[in-house]
C-alpha cells in the first residue's frame, strides 16, 4: 500500500505514506518558539509518543527532544504516517495549550517527514538525530563550524572540546541515546533492536560499545557528514529511480518494496493464540484470565507490535475496553526490558508465527 498526499498547494510538503518504510519526522514550535516550555511538557509529548505503537502500529526507534524542535526515526507498518504524526501533533498541542492555560498554534506548520529508502540510511539518520544536542555553536558541530570546514578543512577539535562534547551528549535528558547506552531503562515502546545491533558485536556490550563509536566519531574527528545527501524533493532520502516511483505514485514492484513491505502479512488472532497455547501448554481459557498471569497481555503485545493488528482488532477476542487493552500492553512493555521470562514468550511466540 502507498499513498501520496498533496493538498494541491505548493507551499505544502509532500506526503508519501509507505507501509513497511522508515521516516526522520521533525516538527518545530511555531515561528520558531518553544515547543516544550519545562520537562513537564516533555513528558506529555513522549507520553503521546508511547501511544504510537499500539494506535498506528509505527515502531519508534530514536527520538530528540530539542527546545524549540522534535525529531523521531521510525518505521511504518501500516501506510499511516501522515495520520499518525497529525495525531501526535494535534494530542500534543491540546495537553500543552490546557497545562499553561492558553490558545493558538503550537507547531510551526505541518511535520516534515522523510521517507528513508534502506535501514543501513536509517542507522546513519539515527546517529545524525542522537548528535543534535552538539550540533550547535560553541561546540565546532553547528551548520556553519562545519561550512567552514568543508573548505577550509578541519583542525582536530582537541582534547577539551571532545570532552565537552561527550558530555553534551551523554547529558541530554530528553534523548534516546541514553536509553541505547544503558544510562536509562526502556520505556518499552522504544524500538532499540535495529540501530542497536547495526554496528557489530556479539554480545550486549560489544554491539552497545561498538553503536557507541561509530555515533562519537564525528565528535572526535570534528567533522559530521550529513546523512542527507541523495535527498530527493525533500521528501525522499534514496535512490533517483526509487524516489521517482513513489513521486509519481506509481506501486512499487515487489523487488523494489523494502524488506520488512515484502516480508509482512498480517498475523490472525486465532493463530497467535494456538501458537500461545502451544508454548503454554494450556489452552487460552485457563490462564487468559488467571490473576496475575501476563500470558493475554503478552500476546496482545505481540499481535500489536509484531502482528501488523490494530489494538481496536484485538479488545473485542479478548472482552476488555479499549482504555484497559492499551494499558496493559504498555504496561507489559514497560516490564519487558527486565524480564527474561517475558522476553522468552516473546521470542517463542514471534518465532512460532515464522512471519510476526
Amino acid at each position: 500500500m502507498l499513498a501520496v498526499l498533496s493538498s494541491g498547494r505548493m507551499a505544502r510538503p509532500l506526503r508519501i505514506d509507505v507501509a513497511g518504510a522508515w521516516y526522520q519526522v521533525k516538527n518545530r514550535g511555531h515561528r520558531g518558539g518553544a515547543l516544550f516550555l519545562d520537562d513537564a511538557d516533555r513528558r506529555r509529548f513522549l507520553g503521546a509518543v508511547a501511544e504510537l505503537p499500539e494506535r498506528f502500529a509505527l515502531e519508534v526507534h530514536a527520538f530528540m527532544l530539542m527546545h524549540n524542535h522534535y525529531h523521531l526515526l521510525v518505521r511504518t507498518r501500516e501506510a499511516n504516517l501522515s495520520h499518525a504524526i497529525r495525531w501526535l501533533n494535534v494530542s500534543y498541542a491540546i495537553k500543552f495549550n490546557r497545562a499553561h492555560r492558553c490558545r493558538g498554534t503550537v507547531f510551526q506548520g505541518r511535520f516534515k517527514g522523510v521517507l528513508i529508502q534502506e535501514a543501513a540510511k536509517a542507522v546513519e539518520v539515527a546517529r545524525y538525530v542522537h548528535l543534535n544536542p552538539v550540533r550547535i555553536g560553541g561546540l565546532g558541530l553547528s551548520q556553519s563550524d562545519q561550512r567552514r570546514a568543508r573548505v577550509l578543512g578541519c583542525e582536530h577539535p582537541g582534547a577539551e572540546l571532545i570532552r565537552r562534547r561527550l558530555e553534551t551528549l551523554r547529558e541530554h535528558p530528553w534523548s534516546s541515546w541514553r536509553i541505547y547506552m544503558g544510562m536509562e531503562p526502556n520505556p518499552g515502546w522504544l524500538e532499540t533492536g535495529v540501530i542497536g545491533r547495526a554496528c557489530g558485536g556479539r554480545s550486549r556490550l560489544e554491539r552497545r560499545a561498538a553503536l557507541k563509536a561509530y555515533t562519537e566519531q564525528p565528535i572526535r574527528q570534528g567533522v559530521l557528514v550529513s546523512p542527507w545527501e541523495g535527498l530527493v524533493a525533500g521528501v525522499v532520502l534514496g535512490e533517483t529511480g526509487y524516489a521517482r516511483k513513489l513521486l509519481s505514485g506509481r506501486r512499487l514492484n515487489q523487488e523494489e518494496q523494502t524488506p520488512a513491505r515484502r516480508l509482512r502479512r498480517r498475523v490472525g488472532w486465532e493463530e497467535l493464540v494456538g501458537a500461545a497455547e502451544k508454548i503454554r501448554g494450556e489452552p487460552w481459557e485457563r490462564w487468559a484470565e488467571r490473576h496475575g498471569d501476563w500470558g493475554r497481555d503478552g500476546v496482545m503485545y505481540v499481535a500489536v507490535r509484531y502482528g501488523g493488528m490494530r489494538l481496536a482488532e484485538v479488545v473485542p477476542p479478548v472482552g476488555l475496553k479499549y482504555q484497559a487493552a492499551a494499558q496493559a500492553v504498555k504496561r507489559f512493555a514497560q516490564m519487558l526490558a527486565d524480564d527474561p521470562e517475558r522476553q522468552r514468550f516473546v521470542a517463542k511466540l514471534r518465532s512460532g508465527v515464522p512471519t510476526v
